[in-house]
C-alpha cells in the first residue's frame, strides 16, 4: 500500500522526517493554502463591475482554484502526482481549524477517494511526532473541524467583498480612487478603537468621595476602603459623609477572609451550531 503524508509547510517536513522518516511514505510540503477561493468575477462574470450586490454564488459556495504564485505551482503538481497513486493519505498539518483546510481541501479538489488519516500534535518534537503518527485517526472524525473552516472561508468571502464593494461604491466620492476595506477582523476592531476614541474625547472630569474607616481589631489597627463600582460612586460630599457619622463609633464582629480563585477559560465553539447555521446558507462540506 503507497502512502504520503502531507504536512503544512518545508519546516513542519523537516520535522516529520526527522522523527518518523518515510515509514508512513514520502512527506510532502505544501506552502500555507495551495489553493484559493474564488474571485467574485470567477463565480460569476456579471460582477467584474463593483457594486452593492451580494456576492453569493449560485448554489452558496465559491469553488477551489489552484494557486500557482510564488512557487507554489510545483508543489501543488507534486502533490497532484502523489495522490494519484496513493492508497491512503495522512494529513499531518496544523491541528485548527486552517490546518485542516490546507490538507483536506486538497484532496477534494484532486478528487482523492483513498484511504485518509489525521495525525493531531500541538508540539514537532520527535516523541510528540512519533506518538502522534502512531495514534493517528480517521480523517472523518474531525470533519466538524474541517466544516468551521470552509464556513469562516466562505463567509469571508461573501460578506467581507460584499460590504467592502458596497461601503466604496455608496461612500467614496466619484472621481476618488479609494477603497474602503470591511473585514471580520478588521472591522470590528476599528470600531472598538473609534469607541473609545470617542469616550475619551467626551469624558468629562467629575470629583467623587471614597470611604475609609480605621478599625482597632484584636491585633492591632487596620484600614478598610469603600470604593463601590463606577455607577455607584459618591458624587455628593453630603452622602459620603452622612455614610461616615454613621458608621462613626460602631462597635461589633470585623473578620477578614482571603480566598483563591479560579477563572474558568471562554467557552469552547459550539461546533454543532456553527454546523447548523452553514447548512441554513448552504455551506456544506
Amino acid at each position: 500500500m503507497k502512502s504520503i503524508v502531507i504536512t503544512e509547510k518545508p519546516s513542519q517536513a523537516r520535522n516529520v522526517m526527522k522523527a518518523v522518516g518515510s515509514r508512513y511514505g514520502e512527506v510532502l510540503a505544501a506552502q500555507g493554502h495551495l489553493l484559493r477561493l474564488q474571485s467574485p468575477e470567477e463565480a460569476n462574470p456579471d460582477w467584474k463591475a463593483w457594486s452593492s450586490d451580494l456576492l453569493r454564488p449560485q448554489g452558496g459556495r465559491y469553488g477551489l482554484v489552484a494557486d500557482r504564485t510564488s512557487g507554489k505551482g510545483e508543489r501543488l503538481d507534486k502533490i497532484k502526482r502523489a495522490l494519484s497513486s496513493a492508497d491512503q493519505v495522512i494529513i499531518a498539518t496544523d491541528c485548527d481549524r486552517e490546518g485542516q483546510a490546507i490538507g483536506e481541501n486538497l484532496l477534494h479538489f484532486y478528487g482523492y477517494r483513498g484511504r485518509v488519516l489525521r495525525a493531531m500534535f500541538t508540539a514537532e518534537d520527535e516523541k510528540t511526532l512519533c506518538a502522534a503518527f502512531a495514534s493517528a485517526k480517521p480523517n472523518t472524525e474531525y470533519q466538524p473541524l474541517y466544516d468551521a473552516a470552509v464556513a469562516r472561508a466562505q463567509a469571508d468571502q461573501v460578506f467581507n467583498l460584499s460590504l467592502t464593494r458596497t461601503a466604496t461604491t455608496r461612500l467614496v466620492p466619484t472621481g476618488v480612487r479609494a477603497v474602503i476595506g470591511i473585514g471580520r477582523v478588521r472591522t470590528p476592531t476599528l470600531g472598538i478603537v473609534c469607541r473609545r476614541e470617542q469616550e475619551l474625547s467626551n469624558f468629562k472630569p467629575r470629583d467623587y468621595f471614597e470611604l475609609t474607616a480605621n478599625v482597632q481589631g484584636e491585633h492591632g489597627v487596620f484600614q478598610l476602603h469603600h470604593r463601590p463600582a463606577d455607577s455607584e460612586r459618591y458624587f455628593e460630599k453630603a452622602t459620603a459623609e452622612a455614610i461616615a457619622a454613621a458608621a462613626t463609633g460602631w462597635h461589633g464582629p470585623a473578620s477578614v477572609r482571603q480566598e483563591n480563585r479560579r477563572q474558568a477559560p471562554g467557552k469552547p465553539v459550539d461546533l454543532p451550531s456553527l454546523q447548523k447555521q452553514a447548512a441554513k446558507w448552504g455551506w456544506t462540506a
